[in-house]
């Protein structure tokens, strides 16, 4: 990782700070968990979370990267689709894509032309892809970054790791994060007594 990938990272991860920082109370307190990821980005965003059988239908969406997309972003009519069908299967990577196309719509919208982004399948939970020639890589990576601190905030996952011992299991079920995004989590975490 560049120095220049570690600037962006930290400014995503205080922006992830910053959003959860202004959640009223009546969302979240800032302290219980798992996050309400779900709460956050209808009531503070105005973000509507759609689980959709076929993701084929996205509007905008090429025919060839319809397939295998475990969710995407529509800015025009302020969705976010999960795929259904994913989401059954794993809750803790549901939360996670749902905090993915929440960190396209934070930090990417105004950047970018496209009014649809996705996370496809491929794309690990907060784990770094490999090197990739697709400039869209290294918005996937700020996208995977976001959602691991808004969905596993570092003071929470510092000191919960000390009082779980660093079990693993039990860290997943306090988050609601999936193992791998957890692991990737505890690796740019330190743990912090108290």
């Amino acid at each position: 990782m560049t120095r220049e990938d570690k600037a962006n990272r930290g400014w995503v991860e205080a922006r992830a700070d910053a959003i959860l920082e202004g959640v009223p109370d009546y969302i979240w307190n800032g302290e219980e968990l798992p996050v309400p990821v779900e709460k956050i980005v209808s009531n503070t965003f105005g973000l509507l979370i759609r689980e959709v059988e076929d993701m084929t239908e996205a509007p905008g969406l090429e025919e060839e990267r319809s397939t295998n997309v475990s969710g995407l972003l529509l800015t025009g009519p302020g969705e976010i689709w999960v795929n259904a069908a994913e989401a059954r299967q794993w809750e803790g990577r549901k939360r996670f894509t749902i905090c993915h196309e929440l960190g396209h719509y934070v930090i990417h919208q105004d950047s970018l032309e496209p009014t649809v982004f996705c996370r496809r399948i491929e794309v690990v939970d907060g784990a770094e892809p490999g090197p990739v020639e697709d400039p869209r890589a290294e918005l996937e990576r700020e996208a995977d970054a976001f959602a691991a601190a808004l969905l596993m905030p570092a003071a929470l996952v510092a000191a919960r790791r000390v009082a779980l011992d660093d079990d693993l299991a039990a860290l997943c079920a306090e988050f609601g994060a999936s193992e791998k995004a957890m692991r990737y989590r505890l690796q740019a975490v330190p743990a912090t007594e108290g």
